[in-house]
C-alpha cells in the first residue's frame, strides 16, 4: 500500500504568506500606477485650464483702450476699444470730423447706432475713463455717416475735453470689463453684471501696469498661481501683455 502524500499545515502557511506578499506587491504597484495617471490627467487639466484664462486674458487686455486698465482689490478692470478713427481737428458747430479705417467691415460697424457710447481723445489715466456721463465724450448723434468712397463721418458730443492725442487718435468705449478674485475663483463681469466663471483654482493674481505713450504701448505683466484641490500640485505662470493702442 502507497502512503498518502500532501501539504503540512506549516507548508500551507509559508505558501499563504509567499502568496499574500505577491499579492501585496502587485496591489501596491497597480495603485501606484492608478495614482501616476491620475495625477497626470489632473495636472493635464489644471495646465489647460490655466493656458484657456491666460489666452482669453491676453485676447481681451490686448485690445483695450489705451491707459485704462487699473488694478486694485484683487480687480483688473479696463475698457474695450468698440471703434477707433482719427480727428482732424476740435469739433465746431457742425461737430467733430473724424477719419475711420477704410475697411467694409469698419464702416458697417460705423454705420451702426453709436448714441450713448463715449469717446476719448489722449486720456492719461483710468478715471477718466471711468468719469460720469456729465463728466465725459458721450456721443449724442451721428450727422454724417462713413462710406467706402468717404471714410469721414461726423459726430456730436456732448462736450470737448480738449485735443490730449499726439495722434489725434479717438476711440470709442462703452462698457466697463474686470477680471476679479473672489476666494479661489476668476470672475469676468461686464458693467458690474453677474459674471462668468473663468476657473475655480487660482491662488494667486497679481497685476503690475506701465502706462503707454504715443510711440510705446502699455505694458501688463499678470502673476498667476493655479493649484488643483484634489492633487494639491499648483503652476506658476508669468505673462506679459502688451496694449496695442496707444495715445
Amino acid at each position: 500500500m502507497r502512503p498518502m502524500r500532501g501539504f503540512t499545515l506549516i507548508e500551507m502557511i509559508m505558501a499563504m504568506v509567499v502568496l499574500a506578499f505577491i499579492t501585496l506587491g502587485i496591489g501596491t504597484y497597480l495603485q501606484l500606477g492608478a495614482q501616476g495617471y491620475t495625477d497626470t490627467i489632473h495636472r493635464e487639466r489644471l495646465q489647460a485650464e490655466a493656458r484657456f484664462v491666460i489666452e482669453r486674458l491676453t485676447r481681451e487686455i490686448r485690445h483695450a483702450a489705451p491707459n485704462s486698465l487699473s488694478f486694485s482689490n484683487g480687480c483688473l478692470s479696463f475698457y474695450p476699444v468698440n471703434l477707433v478713427a482719427a480727428y482732424r481737428s476740435e469739433p465746431d458747430m457742425s461737430g467733430l470730423h473724424v477719419l475711420v479705417p477704410p475697411d467694409a467691415q469698419q464702416i458697417a460697424l460705423w454705420n451702426r447706432e453709436l448714441k450713448d457710447y463715449r469717446a476719448a481723445a489722449g486720456f492719461t489715466g483710468a478715471g477718466e475713463y471711468q468719469a460720469a456721463d456729465d463728466d465725459s465724450m458721450v456721443i449724442t448723434g451721428t450727422s454724417k455717416q462713413p462710406t467706402l468712397a468717404d471714410p469721414t463721418a461726423t459726430l456730436q458730443l456732448s462736450q470737448w475735453l480738449g485735443d490730449r492725442s499726439p495722434g489725434k487718435r479717438l476711440y470709442l468705449f462703452s462698457r466697463r470689463v474686470a477680471f476679479c478674485q473672489e476666494g479661489e475663483r476668476l470672475i469676468r463681469r461686464v458693467n458690474q453684471g453677474a459674471g462668468e466663471e473663468l476657473t475655480d483654482k487660482l491662488n494667486r493674481f497679481d497685476v503690475a501696469l506701465s502706462g503707454s505713450g504715443l510711440n510705446s504701448n502699455g505694458l501688463i505683466h499678470l502673476e498667476m498661481t493655479f493649484a488643483d484641490p484634489v492633487s494639491r500640485e499648483s503652476s506658476e505662470y508669468s505673462q506679459s501683455v502688451q496694449v496695442i493702442n496707444v495715445l
